[in-house]
């Protein structure tokens, strides 16, 4: 069975469209505020942010928040960051470099607060669908969206994300060709180590889909993204991403992408650190990402 269908029912918008609500501009950067149809249940609120000076069409990634426990922050973080990142934000940063950048508040956060995550996991299983295929599906059908406008480069997308946005951020390249180049950042997780040590607990219930392991493994379904360009990063003393399962799938990922005669396109790192961003850590993604996109 395909990987996505275990994700639940598709929510996808066939016609996935976007409305600009508000646009403020500062000497570097234009901020602008969207509503965006994305699924066929409820509007999507974005973040777009891009350089004043831009030279169209522009190349674009896509931020995915962090979870955090904190549902008052969603979108917004790309703006504002939080304690677990360096400075400047990732909106400053990735703007300095030249890109543009989106951002949506994924399901029960910022402006789709309101519901309780536990809440939402249980009416999507009700439903046949899945809060982690939800929060997937509203990716995909961004990167349907950005396709429709002009004025970005729908060939040169990538993703990037720490903790929660980490795994959105691969499970979205693994599921879609487009993302030409995959960032994450504390979210290298191998739920066979979690399984094994009686740790399934690290992560919160919203990432479990049912029967996944029945025919995928982890590994498996980080390979899907090869050839294409990957960079993981992991604290060494973040608990949250087990070393064993951080040593074991960066070693067979740097295996397979040899065999497909692409080994630099994959890098894994385990730094110094715990489940946040460092100076370290930024310095990396960001040649990666400017070499690579």
């Amino acid at each position: 069975m395909p990987l996505i269908d275990y994700l639940g029912r598709d929510a996808r918008s066939s016609e996935p469209s976007g409305n600009c609500l508000s646009q403020r501009v500062t000497n570097d950067q234009v901020i602008e505020y969207y509503q965006l149809t994305l699924n066929d249940l409820e509007p999507v609120p974005a973040i777009y942010v891009y350089p004043t000076k831009k030279e169209e069409p522009l190349p674009v990634v896509i931020y995915l928040h962090s979870h955090g426990g904190d549902f008052s922050l969603g979108k917004s973080e790309l703006l504002k960051g939080a304690s677990y990142f360096v400075e400047p934000s990732f909106a400053q940063a990735l703007t300095s470099m030249g890109y543009g950048v989106w951002t949506i508040d994924a399901w029960g956060f910022e402006e789709r607060g309101g519901v309780a995550e536990s809440e939402l996991f249980k009416r999507f299983l009700l439903t046949g669908r899945t809060l982690w295929g939800m929060r997937l599906f509203d990716v995909l059908s961004l990167i349907d969206y950005l396709e429709t406008r002009e004025d970005i480069d729908a060939q040169r997308i990538a993703t990037i994300g720490l903790s929660m946005g980490g795994l959105l951020s691969w499970w979205a390249s693994a599921l879609d060709e487009r993302v030409k180049v995959c960032i994450d950042l504390a979210g290298q997780v191998e739920v066979e180590s979690l399984l094994k040590h009686q740790m399934l607990d690290c992560h919160g219930y919203y990432y479990y889909v049912p029967d996944l392991l029945t025919e995928y493994t982890t590994l498996a379904i980080q390979q899907k993204i090869a050839p294409r360009k990957r960079l993981t990063i992991v604290g060494k003393n973040d608990r949250m991403c087990l070393a064993e399962g951080v040593t074991r799938l960066n070693k067979h990922l740097a295996l397979y992408y040899q065999k497909l005669g692409v080994p630099t396109n994959f890098q894994g790192y385990a730094l110094n650190g715990g489940h946040f961003e460092t100076h370290e850590m930024r310095s990396k993604w960001q040649a990666f990402l400017k070499e690579q996109l």
